[in-house]
């Protein structure tokens, strides 16, 4: 299913079977399978509530093998969907607190818009953030400091140190 958003093929009737395909054999994916299909959806604009509620228990479920990148693109899928579920969010926010550093840059720069976009509540995850992202702030494209400083305002978050970079990036 990764294929055709990728490529900018639209194809509604294929993300409806396989949909309804994936929903029937959720409990045989693995983590990655899990990121690659909500990733897909997302891409796709294609919303499927019930396989994204079934995808949410599966990757709760497997929070033992969880992977950064993986997080990464299932809390942005499922904000780019505009489908919450917090406690997905909440145990990706946990998860990600106790792991910051070994974060791509972009990678959490997705992540903290993605929370900010369902509104979920990760101000551990969002001051433990703030000075990864300050020492990386000529590091991130463009739409990634976008995404940062979207995150913060949306959370009502100040991070004065994150800014003063971003700004200073900017006027270079």
């Amino acid at each position: 299913a990764w294929a055709y958003p990728t490529a900018r093929h639209d194809a509604p009737a294929l993300f409806d079977s396989v949909a309804t395909v994936a929903a029937r054999q959720v409990g045989q994916l693995n983590a990655h399978d899990v990121a690659q299909l909500v990733w897909a959806f997302a891409e796709a604009r294609h919303s499927a509530p019930a396989l994204l509620d079934a995808l949410a228990g599966r990757f709760l479920s497997l929070s033992e093998r969880w992977a950064l990148k993986d997080c990464s693109d299932v809390a942005w899928g499922y904000a780019t969907l505009g489908h919450a579920v917090p406690e997905l969010h909440a145990a990706i926010a946990g998860f990600a607190s106790t792991c910051m550093n070994r974060f791509e840059v972009g990678d959490l720069a997705a992540l903290l818009w993605a929370f900010g976009k369902v509104g979920q509540e990760a101000v551990q995850l969002l001051d433990s953030a703030a000075p990864v992202f300050s020492a990386n702030v000529r590091t991130l494209a463009s739409e990634e400091l976008l995404q940062v400083a979207e995150a913060y305002v949306m959370a009502g978050r100040e991070a004065e140190e994150l800014f003063a970079a971003i700004r200073a990036e900017a006027e270079r």
